[in-house]
Order: structure tokens, then sequence, then C-alpha cells
């Protein structure tokens, strides 16, 4: 079992500033809180659901002390996000269905939040199909970022640190038993987002399932960690963290109109820089492999 110390975060290479200096501190003391309690992580998840489906209702209204209630309460909700993975790491009962079951709770209440933006830019004036389709596409562009962002930091745990990362493949999933409705409902969720960030990084897959049956040696690791340089500091442009920043921001200026455009056209611009960056250093990446393959079959 990993330190304690060591178990308030993912690897400090893959975590943004307001994680590693606020939500991670505060949410691990929470989790050390409920160690010895019978409170289970997925209820912890359920937790920050509850809390962010208040906060997403908050920002239906156009009252600026309402929405800075709304944003307190988002972060709330991610104190308790961050606290749910802590508190299955330190009593070691980690599981995908728990990775599952955070998934749709990050989903269900950005969902929600956005259905509460379309009444409020309806209510506002707003030209009703240009909300809905406004909201659809920074809805659509957020799911592709979330996935995006996922994939890159625990491809980068598993290939560049060794340890520490979560990353499934489609192949990993079969053959798991499924007792309970939900957690067949569970694994269909997961199934499906684990294909998207497939179909997101093809090349990058491909240079996994060769390291998979190959092996990572040290001086691999050091080149892909050295590449990623570049790629990694992109995640945060489109994390949670900035997110939740920019609707604040937008909601207290009374243009929450500009969030969603923020997401569905200059952060989608970002993801595309970093899924042509990602896709072009796993093909320079597997061209490397395949050159180290080839000197020692030489040497032997």
């Amino acid at each position: 079992m990993k330190p304690q110390t060591d178990l308030s975060h993912k690897g400090r290479a893959v975590e943004e500033w307001a994680d590693l200096h606020f939500f991670r501190p505060i949410g691990i003391r929470i989790a050390r809180a409920l160690q010895r309690t019978g409170i289970s992580a997925d209820q912890v998840t359920l937790w920050s659901l509850a809390i962010g489906l208040v906060a997403g209702h908050l920002f239906a209204y156009r009252d600026r002390w309402t929405n800075a209630i709304g944003f307190v309460l988002f972060i709330v909700s991610d104190i308790f996000d961050s606290a749910d993975g802590q508190l299955a790491r330190l009593r070691g009962s980690s599981t995908r269905f728990g990775r599952a079951l955070d998934g749709i709770s990050d989903n269900l209440r950005f969902v929600n939040l956005y259905f509460h933006l379309i009444y409020r830019l309806i209510h506002s004036g707003f030209w009703g199909p240009g909300a809905f389709l406004l909201v659809a596409a920074a809805g659509l562009a957020h799911t592709f970022q979330s996935a995006a962002i996922d994939f890159v930091r625990n491809a980068f745990l598993y290939i560049g640190v060794g340890t520490g990362g979560e990353l499934d493949l489609p192949e990993d999933l079969d053959g798991e038993r499924r007792a309970t409705v939900l957690q067949r409902f569970g694994a269909r969720v997961y199934r499906d987002y684990v294909e998207r960030q497939v179909h997101l990084f093809p090349r990058s897959v491909k240079l996994i399932r060769l390291l998979r049956r190959r092996g990572v040696t040290d001086a691999f690791r050091a080149e892909y960690r050295a590449r990623q340089e570049v790629v990694l500091p992109l995640c945060a442009w489109l994390g949670q963290n900035i997110r939740f920043v920019l609707l604040g921001v937008a909601a207290v200026a009374a243009h929450v109109s500009a969030f969603l455009w923020a997401e569905a056209v200059w952060m989608s611009l970002v993801l595309v820089a970093l899924l042509w960056i990602h896709e072009w250093n796993a093909t320079a990446l597997g061209d490397l492999l395949d050159s180290e393959r080839n000197a020692y079959a030489r040497i032997t």
C-alpha cells in the first residue's frame, strides 16, 4: 500500500495548483475523519452530487449574490468530489464502479447546470433555439474535454511515472461481474467513456497496447515525460477548476453566455491542440520503441 502522504493526490505532475494547495489538502482531512466510520466513498460521491445539483440550480437566477452562493457550493461539492477518491485510496478500496459513479456524478452536476442555464438564457431574452444550441455545443465540448484530460493524465502516470494511474482500455473491462442493476448501468456508462477516449487518442492507445506487451524501460519513461511537458499544462485549461472560475465570473457579470461560448469555442481549440500534440508524440514514441527493439535484437 502507498504511504498516506502519497494518497492525498494522484501525482504532483498531473495535479493542478488549486487541487494540490486547496482541494486535496481539505479533502484528505475529510477522508481521514471518515476513514474509521461506516460512510463509504460512494456515499461521499453522492454528497458531492447533491450539493452540486443545488449549486447548479442557483445559477438559473440573475441575482449576483445567489450566483455567488452557487459558486461557493460548487467549491464545496468539488471538495467532497476530491475526498471520495482519497477515502477510497486510504482504505485501499478503489473500484471501477466507484470511478464510474464519480464520473456519472460529475456529468450530472454539469447536465443539471446546463439545463438551468438554458432557462436563464431564455428568460433573459436569448433566442430560444439559439440557447438550446449554444448549451448543447458547450455540453458536448465539455464531454470530450473531460475525457481527454483524464486520459492524458492517467496515461502519463502509467507510462511516465509507472504508478498511480487509473488507465483502462476496453479490453480491461471484459469479464467483470456486475451483480446489481446499478453496477451494470455504471459499467455501461464507464465503457462508453473509455471507448470515447480510445476514439480521441487512437495512436496513443496503440502505443499503450504495445507497451503492455513489451514493458517500459527507464529511458523510454524519461523520453515520454520530456515530451509531455508541453501537453500537461494544457490540461489545466480544460479542467474543472478553470470551468468553475469562468462560470463564476460570467454569472456575476450577468453574461453566462460568455461561459458557454468559452467552453464551446476557445476551450475546444485548446482541446484540438492537446489532441494533435499528444498523438504526434505517440507516433514519435512508437518509432522510438521500434528503434529500441531493433537495437536490442542486434545486441542479442
